[in-house]
């Protein structure tokens, strides 16, 4: 299955259609984002593990979250909390733990974050939480679901449209990725 979200493009949109897509159940198998003139286009192939939710309920509870109206972060947690512990396929291997990489020589515009993290409910939108909570914008993003590991890869740029290179910043951008998954 295949959500699209069109829509124009903002600080935050993309944490909030994964969190919307977590909290409606959908596992995201992989994620394309792109943005140009001043919209995003969002792709995710996703699963649906416990039958597709209603369009209706999806589509309107996006509309909510992106204009700020739906109690994400708290949504999520409670549903991590209830249906958490038995989502985790018994044969899957230990990913290990989370691990964040950042590349300044793959774009000459942008700062590649990768983010390596056990897969779980909400995961994506965690990590996506950390970077908005950082103040970066998110132009590109792949992300793939490798049996139960999730590889994310984030072109971000700061707020003044240019690369993250000093190093006290990405190893905050790192914690707050680190914290954000903890949680």
């Amino acid at each position: 299955d295949r959500v699209t979200v069109v829509a124009p493009d903002r600080p935050g949109l993309f944490c909030r259609v994964a969190g919307v897509l977590a909290l409606h159940g959908l596992d995201v198998r992989a994620a394309t984002i792109a943005g140009e003139d001043g919209m995003a286009v969002e792709v995710f192939d996703v699963e649906t593990p416990f039958g597709a939710p209603s369009r209706d309920n999806l589509e309107e509870d996006l509309t909510r979250a992106v204009a700020g109206r739906l109690a994400l972060d708290a949504r999520i947690t409670e549903r991590a909390r209830t249906y958490g512990a038995s989502r985790r396929p018994v044969a899957a291997g230990d990913p290990g733990a989370a691990r964040v990489h950042f590349d300044n020589d793959a774009s000459a515009t942008a700062t590649v974050v990768e983010v390596r993290a056990p897969d779980r409910i909400g995961v994506l939108y965690r990590i996506t939480r950390a970077l908005s909570e950082c103040d970066l914008d998110v132009r590109t993003a792949r992300v793939v679901t490798l049996g139960a590991e999730v590889v994310a890869a984030f072109y971000v740029t700061a707020t003044n449209n240019g690369k993250i290179t000093d190093e006290a910043e990405l190893r905050e951008i790192e914690h707050a990725v680190l914290a954000e998954l903890a949680r």
